[in-house]
Order: structure tokens, then sequence, then C-alpha cells
């Protein structure tokens, strides 16, 4: 007796055609899968982050010191850590967990010219997300190598003169409010997703010191003492991204599965 036409019977196996069509389907959907489940960057979203930092000349070095971080102690003599709280969007994830932060030195990153530090910060929990410094740009108050007398000043340094920094200035701005100083910096980089998108952030860290005027500040924060900082970096989604390669890869055999499916169904 003949088997149906829709089957062939090899041995002990029995193969209906319509079962390898849902079957490649069903590969079809789990290469695609991965490509599609990783939830996506959100603009607008907010990351806050406090930490310890020690101002040199024309370095920033940051203190591997928050409570509970286990991973700052395996890191790199370059990394410090962070604590993340408050954050919104794609970073929500990550409050009440820690991140480690890489130094900045003015010989490898020049303030007010484009460069790239990738992993500038990563977040313990997972690799989800990681932040590359691209930017650091200069202060923007009255400039002076002490700020004495200054209620609002950007310090300056022959140590930091460049070609894109002919006056040597810093990054900080030391202003005056009704506590005492406020020493803050901004910074401009790239958000890069596991998933392969990407977007801008920008933002501002900020230490404050009580009782202080800008000059007594930038004497402290120049003679090596640890600051408290705090940070807020805002995401902004670029307009395009790039798929990571295995995602290219696995998109590809969706597309084949869907052709052998089709081949199948009109055989």
């Amino acid at each position: 007796m003949l088997a149906p036409a829709s089957t062939r019977i090899t041995g002990r196996f029995k193969v209906n055609r319509s079962g390898i069509i849902d079957f490649t389907l069903i590969c079809c959907i789990a290469a695609w899968a991965p490509t599609v489940a990783r939830a996506s960057l959100i603009d607008g979203s907010q990351l806050h982050l406090a930490g310890d930092a020690q101002v040199g000349a024309i370095s920033l070095t940051w203190q591997c010191n928050q409570p509970g971080d286990a991973a700052c102690a395996s890191a790199p003599a370059n990394v410090g850590d962070f604590s993340v709280s408050a954050s919104t969007g794609s970073f929500a994830e990550y409050n009440s967990t820690f991140g480690l932060i890489t130094d900045i030195n003015d010989a490898l990153q020049p303030l007010n010219t484009l460069f790239s530090l990738p992993n500038f910060m990563t977040f313990d929990l997972n690799s989800d997300i990681t932040l590359e410094l691209t930017f650091i740009p200069l202060g923007n108050d009255t400039v002076s190598s002490t700020c004495a007398g200054l209620s609002h000043c950007t310090p300056q340094n022959n140590l930091l003169i460049t070609p894109n920094n002919p006056l040597g200035l810093s990054a900080f701005d030391l202003d005056s409010n009704l506590s005492g100083t406020a020493a803050t910096f901004g910074v401009i980089g790239v958000v890069h997703q596991a998933g392969g998108q990407t977007g801008e952030f920008s933002g501002i860290y900020s230490a404050e010191f009580v009782g202080l005027n800008p000059q007594q500040t930038l004497a402290l924060a120049t003679g090596g003492s640890n600051s408290t900082y705090s940070a807020n970096l805002s995401l902004t989604l670029s307009q395009t991204s790039t798929p990571e390669p295995t995602s290219i890869f696995l998109s590809g055999i969706g597309l084949v599965g869907l052709g052998l499916a089709s081949r199948v169904r009109r055989s």
C-alpha cells in the first residue's frame, strides 16, 4: 500500500510535509527572537550616579571605595567605582547597583578635542549597556589661575595647553552658592547597547565644597584631596543604529529558513 502523497516513509521515520513547514517557521522565529527580544534604548533616559574622585593638575582619578561593591576590588588600577540611584528609562535596571569608571588624563583624553575612551563606564549587573567617553568641553566662567576674589571661575593651568585649548583652561567651573562652591564639568559620549543600538549621552559631574569659596576650592581640589561627586547623564538616541554581527547572522538564518519553507510549500 502506498503512503499518501504528503508523506514519505524511510525505515522507522515518517516525515510530514506540513510538519517540515511548521518546524522551519519555528526555527525562523527562534533565529530572529534574539534580535528583537532585547529592549531598545529609551530616549531621555536619565543616569544618576555618585562616587569619590581625586582631582589632579591634568587628571581625574576615580576612587574605588563604594560600600558593598565587590567588583572594584579586582578592577584595573586606573578604574574606580560608583553607585546608581534614581535613574530612569534604559538605566532604571541599574538602580541600587554599582558600576566601574575609568580615570581621565588630559594627555590621553585632551580637553575640547574629540577622542575615544571605550568602556568609560560599565555596570556590574550586566554588560547590556556601556558608555564611551568622546568629548570634555572647557569651562566657561571667568578665567583665572587662582580664582582669587571671583565668585565664578574657570581655573587656568599651563599644563593643559594644547592646540585646541591654547589658554590651558580647565574643564571645571567653580561657582559660589549659598553653601559654598560647586565644582562642575561636562561630558559627552556614546551609549552602546548590546543589541547594536547607540545613542549620545551628555551630562554634568558636580562636587559641593561646603564653606569654601572658589579660590579655596581650587587649592583643596588640586592639592590631592578626595571629593564626593554626583553626576546626572541624559541619553539622546542617535538617528541610526548598527546591528551586531550575531544579529546579522541570525537574521540571515531566518531569511534562509523562510525561503526553504516557501519552497516546500510550493512543491
